[in-house]
């Protein structure tokens, strides 16, 4: 019996262990951070719906480029009514009521001509007419083949320019996405540094409560002894009762620091989160010429730049080709013929040609298309000039985040060096105040000033990260493993 208990205690304890682990504090680096954010967040759900949309699309449009078979069918359309009819015999027109079954089915096979902005097409119908009245006559109709095509002369020709337009905007959509998942870093990164730099608050308060409750206890041995005044004694006292107020308020926005990191990464509530300090990449500078090239060539801001430019020039060649007159050529040659049996419906068919030109000339319009391609032209103008200052603010962007970047390591080098140096400072301190070389003024100093280093240290390495992830986003470039973000766009979309 006693072995049964001693085996129930070891699994309880085994079970409280193991929910002390599954529940318990899990240390998480940036990367782990960045690595859920990307595959676990609601904006990583949203930006790869939004891309999936845009794949689609694009898919729709080389869909157009290729040839479509349609199957049309009329199993069964019933007619019965009066209407009508021509009498020969005593020339004039008299109602007879009609009564009819017509069946009709036709393949057709077509393809754009994307270089002419034509059609071509290839089809084959059948027709069942069956009429019901004094005589039950059955009709069959049929067209073996007919080919055709029909082309516009000297009109727009939108295929063309949406073969210029469409690759593009799909390579803008694969970049967008990537530049989500980059805005996706930055979040991320932020989130991450208001829990490390929460944590460090609540693990400095806390320090300070103990220092604070100690450093009363020998202000308490000394004032018996006369060696400090009530009036220090007394800041004694209210430093350790501010120290356990700031202890509080830190564990609140710790806690509000790590539910808001949590929800961003889709973590249950349970699990408490504790982050560490990263260590930046060694001896990374970029070149900011390159990195202007590089987002020249990646950026899906300036791909809509380029399609803002073609879409202008579409519109133009629009309105100056309707301004002028139209043609409309159509043409077709097949087979047909008809028959009361279905046995016979296929011979020796006739042949059928069609060749129509159609015309549209405008003669008189007030000035209307005129108007249009002068708007045209106007809007182009604009759209040149937008674009050529949204290419220089663009340049500048990037040339100033790289800059921030770059120096910013030496931001974060000198902080850390300073916030070493509060540290060593507090506790030499400290060791003077025990020793009587220090008034309470002094202490507080140093300690406040030992928090405002680790702050500023914590801030500059979350601004460092920004930085980094900043001229990520616009260059669509990893200065770390140089290569291109879009390098494994496959392996990144399917995460």
């Amino acid at each position: 019996m006693k072995i049964k208990n001693k085996t129930i205690v070891l699994l309880l304890g085994l079970l409280l262990a193991g929910n002390h682990i599954l529940y318990g504090q899990k240390s998480i680096s940036l990367e782990e951070t960045i690595g859920l954010a990307q595959q676990k967040s609601l904006d990583a759900f949203k930006a790869r719906n939004l891309f999936l949309a845009d794949y689609w699309n694009y898919q729709s449009y080389r869909s157009q480029q290729k040839p479509h078979l349609y199957w049309y069918i009329t199993p069964m359309t019933y007619n019965r009514n009066i209407t009508t009819r021509y009498d020969f015999e005593n020339n004039v027109e008299v109602y007879r009521q009609t009564q009819t079954l017509n069946s009709y089915s036709s393949l057709s096979l077509s393809q754009n001509i994307v270089a002419t902005g034509g059609n071509i097409f290839l089809e084959t119908d059948i027709n069942r007419l069956q009429n019901f009245g004094g005589q039950n006559i059955t009709s069959w109709s049929t067209t073996p083949f007919r080919i055709g095509f029909s082309q516009p002369l000297f009109a727009y020709n939108s295929y063309k320019w949406q073969k210029k337009t469409s690759p593009l905007e799909y390579e803008t959509a694969k970049q967008d996405y990537i530049q989500s998942i980059q805005n996706i870093n930055i979040k991320a990164v932020s989130l991450y540094f208001d829990l490390l730099l929460a944590q460090q608050q609540m693990d400095i308060a806390a320090k300070n409560v103990d220092a604070s409750k100690k450093l009363l206890e020998i202000g308490q041995q000394r004032f018996e002894i006369a060696s400090i005044q009530h009036e220090e004694l007394l800041d004694l006292e209210l430093s350790k009762f501010n120290a356990e107020i700031e202890l509080a308020q830190a564990d609140k926005a710790f806690k509000k620091a790590a539910f808001n990191l949590r929800s961003f990464l889709g973590l249950s509530e349970e699990q408490e989160l504790k982050s560490s300090v990263p260590v930046l990449p060694a001896d990374l500078r970029i070149d900011s010429q390159t990195a202007v090239e590089l987002a020249k060539m990646l950026n899906p801001n300036i791909m809509g730049l380029k399609r803002q430019l073609i879409v202008a020039e579409s519109n133009l060649e629009k309105a100056k080709r309707n301004e002028k007159f139209t043609a409309k050529l159509n043409a077709s040659y097949g087979l047909n013929q008809t028959s009361d049996q279905f046995s016979k419906a296929y011979d020796n068919p006739s042949g059928q040609q069609m060749v129509g030109l159609t015309l549209t000339v405008p003669l008189l319009d007030w000035g209307d298309r005129r108007g249009q391609r002068e708007m045209a032209q106007n809007q182009k103008e604009v759209v040149d000039i937008e674009v050529k200052q949204a290419m220089i603010d663009f340049e500048q962007e990037v040339t100033l985040k790289v800059i921030d970047f770059n120096l910013q390591a030496q931001v974060v080098e000198s902080a850390r060096q300073a916030n070493e140096l509060a540290k060593k400072s507090f506790e030499l301190t400290q060791k003077r105040f025990v020793l009587g070389n220090a008034d309470v003024l002094k202490l507080t100093s140093s300690m406040k000033a030992m928090q405002s280093a680790s702050e500023k240290y914590i801030n500059s390495l979350a601004a460092y990260w920004q930085y980094f992830y900043e001229v990520q986003r616009l260059t669509l470039y990893d200065f770390v493993s140089k290569k291109s973000l879009s390098a494994n766009f496959e392996a990144m979309i399917k995460k």
